[in-house]
């Protein structure tokens, strides 16, 4: 069995035999997500385990193979770095899964490294891919983590259940987590028109522009150095974007995706890869849900929702499920990235009293809820469609702007009798409204006026279909596809 588990080895890690050449066979793509910075400083400079989660088929492998190569690069020995993928169905089949850690690191210091841990002086890298798979994963890498070994890791897992329950308490202060999403707008942008310097170098400067924004939520600076962004674009590069972010809502931020030659296989990709693999095999596996039909119906009635309030007491009824169960399952839907939660709030504080009953819901990624309905391209030119797609969209990227650990209530919306504001993003010095309308016209804002005045928000953001990009009055009005592109 150590034969064949060598073997196994040997194959996920090629450049113990062929160096460079190795890690090429992989043929992984030189682009690299908007995190990928972050995550690589963290795993070279710092002292924590550093983990990545997220959906299914998003880029979490391909970013420990780049740092790889970076390492191989710089002229680390390809033997001091260890790659091992715990969702190999040979390796989860084939050996005693309470035993299997040990015996590769076993294997790999005897046979590859043919030196003991704790004698090594020399840095090791140890990338554990899916490491949600192995059983007490959190208390072996505690273990591992806290001997005088020179070791670093990344490590990787598809279903967020049980790093997020867990690590918290096993891993306390020895781990850094960081969520992985689909590709924004602007990454799938930057992917699609590789080699355009101008919208490249245009995507470098929002990005860095979206990042000094999250630090200070500040709209006015902000607006001053993106008006000369968004100048500098020509008319027929903003079409183009525009055309872009057409497709974009019906591929969605899913490489796999984009692949396909058709739109029923864009569809049909979508679903069995990014939704019923979660719903139909991940759930049930970590969760030990017995009836995952009604998890699917669930998540079907949430989809159909398109962004109006669901009231959970009425949901709970129909689904004839029990309240506990209706959380429990929410919960999960929420932590394998299948949907984002928008309670309502009626205060500019966070939040700490019981969650209203009223609650919005959004899928993760637009494409998910247009290939559950079916949706093309055409979608774009149908206004009601349009209006929920927007807010969707809109929804994904005001939820990056709050990366890691959540707060009850940094996104919220807000209703009162006169109308809505479809998001308030809570930050600690202060609230900043956020309202979306895609029509050809934008209406009389009474419910947004009102609620700046009240909360005492000095500044808001007014998303519209295509109107011109302006600040007055503390009031950014911006067109989805720069807003996308720009936060």
């Amino acid at each position: 069995m150590d034969d064949q588990l060598l073997v196994q080895l040997k194959s996920w890690n090629p450049w113990w035999q062929q160096g460079m050449a190795g890690i090429d066979r992989y043929k992984d793509p030189i682009y690299k997500r908007e995190m990928y910075a972050e995550i690589k400083n963290q795993f070279f400079k710092g002292e924590q385990i550093v983990s990545i989660v997220g959906m299914r088929q998003i880029g979490k492998s391909t970013i420990m193979r780049q740092i790889i190569k970076e390492l191989l690069q710089s002229g680390v020995d390809p033997k001091r770095i260890l790659y091992v993928s715990f969702d190999d169905p040979y390796l989860r089949t084939t050996f005693d899964q309470k035993q299997i850690f040990n015996q590769i690191i076993k294997i790999y210091s005897t046979d590859v490294l043919q030196e003991e841990l704790i004698e090594t002086s020399k840095q090791l890298y140890f990338f554990f891919d899916e490491i949600h798979q192995l059983p007490q994963w959190e208390k072996v890498l505690k273990t591992f983590h806290d001997r005088p070994f020179q070791i670093k890791y990344l490590v990787s897992g598809s279903s967020s259940l049980r790093i997020q329950q867990k690590n918290r308490e096993s891993l306390l202060g020895r781990i850094s987590e960081h969520t992985l999403w689909p590709f924004s707008f602007r990454e799938y942008l930057d992917y699609k028109e590789q080699g355009n310097k101008r919208i490249g170098n245009a995507i470098i400067k929002l990005w860095n522009q979206k990042k000094k924004f999250i630090s200070s939520f500040a709209l006015e600076g902000a607006y001053k150095e993106l008006k000369a962004i968004h100048q500098e674009l020509s008319v027929w590069e903003k079409q183009k974007i525009v055309n872009y972010l057409k497709k974009f809502i019906i591929e969605g931020g899913f490489p796999r995706v984009w692949q396909q030659d058709d739109i029923a296989s864009k569809q049909r990709t979508l679903w069995e890869h990014h939704i019923a693999k979660v719903l139909f095999e991940d759930l049930p596996q970590v969760a030990k849900i017995r009836k995952v039909k009604d998890l699917e119906t669930l998540y079907v009635r949430l989809v159909d929702f398109n962004g109006s309030e669901a009231v959970l007491s009425k949901l709970q009824k129909d689904m004839r499920i029990h309240w506990e169960t209706l959380d429990r399952y929410l919960n999960y839907l929420q932590k394998t990235f299948l949907l984002f939660r928008i309670d309502r709030t009626k205060t500019k504080r966070f939040d700490h009293k019981r969650r209203s009953g009223n609650i919005k819901f959004y899928v993760t990624d637009v494409a998910l809820r247009n290939a559950l309905r079916k949706k093309t391209e055409e979608i774009f030119d149908n206004p009601e469609e349009m209006s929920y797609v927007a807010e969707n969209l809109v929804c994904t990227t005001v939820e990056s702007w709050f990366p890691g650990i959540r707060r009850d209530g940094e996104v919220s919306f807000y209703r009162d009798k006169t109308g809505e504001v479809d998001f308030i993003a809570k930050y600690p010095a202060g609230v900043l409204p956020v309202e979306v309308k895609w029509r050809n016209d934008v209406p009389a804002l009474k419910t947004l006026d009102k609620l700046c005045a009240r909360w005492e928000a000095s500044e808001s953001i007014l998303i519209t279909k295509d109107f011109d990009f302006s600040f007055k009055n503390g009031r950014l009005s911006v067109p989805l596809w720069f807003f996308l592109l720009a936060f």
